[in-house]
């Protein structure tokens, strides 16, 4: 009768056999790995047509950027450095909200109300003066009042020049309260008085800034006006003690090669 023949195995033996089904399975995990990988490439290969239209949005991100970063780079304004004589205009309807429109703003002549006069759009109040080396501040209201506390400002001039002392008035008006303001209109002076603050935004008419026959009551025959070109005694003294003066004078000399004067 055969005995059944056992076998024995040694540690030597054990050993070698452990070390064979663990590098069997290490090349086991490495190929379905590899599997995995190629198959997951190869689908967003397939699957992702967006590829161009992604680096296109990469690309204007990166514009964006450059524009934020050359902004930053130009220096605040400073009037000493900044010549803001160099620029151009710039067109913004998204960022830049008016402060005042012909509609919202009472103290507007007709002559210089656009709306008033029929022009339908209101594209014009979104442009901006933009100069080349710096950043101009966008007008602040309040901390133009608190310059002005306690003084008189006062633009000296013709037509044009009143356009600009109503533009004024009406970029702080909004943000005072309707009994902290008084507006007294004249045929030479007009004034503007913001009560809070014990300030007052003043117009005086003086086309020529000399004196002349035509301040008061207009001539329009510039051949019959006549000029005292060396004084200014006649308007100077309603400006006497003004803190802030702003002048201006040109169309009204335009009238001619020769002009009459005393």
């Amino acid at each position: 009768m055969m005995k059944a023949y056992r076998w024995r195995l040694s540690l030597p033996m054990i050993t070698g056999i452990v070390c064979v089904l663990a590098f069997v399975a290490l090349l086991y995990n490495e190929t379905i790995s590899s599997l995995s990988s190629t198959s997951f490439l190869s689908f967003r290969s397939t699957t992702c047509p967006r590829r161009h239209t992604q680096a296109g949005e990469i690309k204007r991100k990166d514009n964006r950027e450059k524009e934020e970063e050359e902004k930053e780079e130009r220096l605040e304004y400073d009037a000493d450095i900044c010549d803001i004589t160099e620029g151009k205009w710039v067109y913004n309807n998204r960022s830049i909200k008016p402060l005042y429109s012909d509609t919202s703003c009472a103290y507007l002549d007709r002559q210089v109300s656009c709306g008033k006069n029929g022009r339908p759009d209101s594209g014009y109040l979104y442009w901006h003066w933009q100069p080349d080396e710096c950043s101009l501040p966008r007008f602040d209201p309040k901390r133009a009042l608190r310059k002005l506390r306690g003084k008189r400002l006062m633009f000296v001039g013709d037509s044009l020049q009143r356009g600009q002392w109503q533009s004024f008035v009406c970029l702080v008006d909004s943000i005072i309260p309707v009994g902290q303001k008084s507006m007294k209109r004249g045929r030479l002076l007009s004034v503007f008085t913001a009560k809070e603050y014990n300030a007052t935004i003043e117009f005086y008419w003086a086309p020529f800034l000399v004196e002349s026959n035509s301040d008061e009551k207009i001539i329009g025959d510039p051949k019959q006006r006549i000029l005292k070109v060396d004084t200014v005694a006649k308007h100077a003294k309603h400006w006497l003690n003004v803190d802030y003066l702003a002048f201006n004078t040109y169309v009204w000399w335009m009238s001619g090669l020769k002009i009459k004067s005393l």
